[in-house]
Parts: C-alpha cells; sequence; structure tokens
C-alpha cells in the first residue's frame, strides 16, 4: 500500500464542496436539490428564480396521460 491509500482518500480524489449552481455560494446541509440535478441556495432554489433545465409541463402531461388511461367500452353488436 502506498501512503495516499493508507489514508482512505485517493490523490486525484478531493471531498466535493456543496455550492449553489447559481451564486456559487456554499450551502452546506442545507442546499436544496432541483429536478434538473442541480444543488441550490434558499435564494435560487425555485425554477424561475435559475434557468432550470426540466421541463414541467412535459412531466405534468406524462404524469396525467399514466393516471388517466384512455377507457373504451366494447363494440355493442345489434340483432
Amino acid at each position: 500500500m502506498t501512503a495516499s491509500n493508507r489514508s482512505g482518500y485517493d490523490t486525484a480524489e478531493k471531498k466535493s464542496v456543496n455550492r449553489c449552481s447559481g451564486c456559487k455560494k456554499r450551502v452546506g446541509l442545507t442546499g436544496f436539490r432541483c429536478r434538473c440535478g442541480e444543488l441550490f441556495c434558499s435564494d435560487h432554489r425555485y425554477s424561475d428564480r435559475h434557468d432550470c433545465s426540466y421541463d414541467y409541463k412535459a412531466a405534468g402531461r406524462e404524469a396525467i396521460a399514466r393516471e388517466n388511461p384512455v377507457v373504451k367500452a366494447a363494440k355493442i353488436i345489434r340483432v
């Protein structure tokens, strides 16, 4: 084992610092993870406060279509 492997950390691997993707402010444990996958502070957590790439309208349409399937009655044969 090398000295860097004994400590449990590789030299290329560094601890990630939690920073807001909008203003680069350190957020720590109070960061908010958006549906677009980014981490934001309390000021930038809403989708209208940052340039969110998540399509909320398409997700809503898919959810409605999934929860409300089209019901079609069987055709009645007349005698």
